[in-house]
């Protein structure tokens, strides 16, 4: 048996593992019937579609297989921008919103029936993310749900938060990788989130972040065995194990999920600081697209002080208006929110802008963006501004990247 043939096989029982794993976390969760749409009071299409994003796959293979040739890591932090990297971080950021919710809660039914070999349930998982694994097939990549994020009900229940995390990765054992992405609800942003701080105990470096985020992937509830981001580790653990080689692990995500992701991220980062990583993994980067402030300085200091392999990077569209909130107002009563650094600002038609680091200061902000104001929030007004991005002679390598 060849090494291809070998990792093939090994990796057909770790994602039978990692599936029955997160079934029996779904199991354990109060599910909807049916998921919330992304804005409940309009028909606003914020995410592309499938074929849109098949096409834009097709037109970029070449920014694709360059960042799988590098595992999507950019170098040590201080390297310049890698365009490639941050496209195929946003086809998976883009690609995780395919899931067919209705179809998972079907699995979930037949897991909690208990048919002994899950047979049916397995099937039916595997069937919920199809339009997922299509696309990654394009790229030559594999693809796996690791966790669903939580939160808990009046009763003390674990209820279905909205978001869940999922990793792709590289086919190719010698040279392999890890994508985790996290794909966030945009309504929750505008109607409902809890963005109140929270200290984080024992994880994130203790720092002080929103709650609904911190919740959402390290809340403990006495019907959820394990936290989200036990799941994450343990999955990302079995995936890497199946390579001869160390995998690269690189954190992306889109709007609410950008949030979701830098926690993911931070997480990874401290473990990496304490020799706690899985075995047969390195730490890379992370990629945020329209994330929204989550934290207060010290989350954004310590990534400035630990991340040494890897780089920060957080994509802006430009009049994109969810990284400004949460609103000023709201920084009033609860303490100061400011981004991590990293920030670039991409635009469909002007230069690309390095944004100035955040912490420490009172940054502007702004109300609650309407509904009507999501326009640059869109995926595919953020394609349109990574083509120009990638595509201008500012980012050569002899050339500077525009200060703001």
């Amino acid at each position: 048996m060849d090494d291809d043939t070998a990792f093939e096989s090994t990796m057909e029982e770790v994602q039978r593992n990692i599936s029955i794993s997160h079934l029996e976390q779904l199991s354990h969760l109060e599910l909807p019937r049916e998921a919330p749409p992304q804005l409940p009071e309009e028909e606003e299409i914020i995410l592309a579609n499938l074929d849109d994003l098949k096409k834009w796959s097709r037109d970029n293979m070449k920014a694709i297989n360059a960042a799988k040739a590098n595992s999507c890591y950019g170098g040590k932090n201080g390297s310049r921008i890698n365009w490639n990297n941050v496209f195929l971080s946003f086809m998976e950021s883009c690609a995780s919103y395919l899931r067919d919710y209705s179809v998972l809660v079907k699995a979930v039914d037949a897991y909690r029936e208990g048919e002994g070999d899950h047979k049916t349930a397995l099937e039916l998982y595997a069937k919920s993310t199809a339009d997922i694994k299509a696309l990654a097939k394009i790229w030559g990549m594999g693809f796996q749900m690791f966790a669903d994020l939580v939160d808990e009900s009046p009763g003390g229940r674990s209820l279905w938060n909205g978001p869940f995390c999922a990793g792709f990765y590289s086919l190719d054992p010698k040279k392999p990788f890890i994508g985790g992405t996290n794909p966030g609800r945009s309504a929750e942003i505008l109607v409902d989130y809890n963005f109140q701080f929270v200290q984080a105990q024992g994880v994130l470096f203790n720092a002080h972040v929103s709650q609904g985020v911190y919740t959402g992937l390290f809340g403990k509830f006495k019907s959820a065995p394990k936290t989200p981001m036990v799941l994450i580790t343990e999955a990302v653990a079995k995936v890497a194990k199946a390579s001869s080689k160390a995998s690269v692990i690189h954190v992306t995500g889109h709007s609410l999920g950008g949030s979701y992701s830098t926690l993911c991220f931070t997480e990874f980062l401290r473990y990496s600081t304490l020799g706690q990583l899985p075995a047969k993994c390195t730490l890379g980067d992370i990629y945020t697209f329209g994330s929204p402030r989550l934290a207060q300085r010290d989350l954004g200091d310590k990534i400035v002080a630990d991340l040494k392999n890897g780089s920060s990077w957080r994509i802006v569209n430009t009049d994109d208006l969810v990284p400004q909130v949460p609103p000023v107002t709201l920084s009033l009563v609860s303490g100061i929110f400011n981004h991590i650094n990293g920030g670039m600002r991409i635009c469909k038609d002007k230069p690309t802008v390095k944004l100035p680091s955040e912490l420490g200061t009172s940054p502007p902000s702004r109300l609650w963006p309407k509904r009507s104001e999501l326009e640059a929030h869109k995926t595919d007004s953020y394609y349109l501004s990574w083509r120009n991005a990638a595509n201008s002679k500012l980012f050569n390598e002899d050339d500077e990247v525009v200060e703001d």
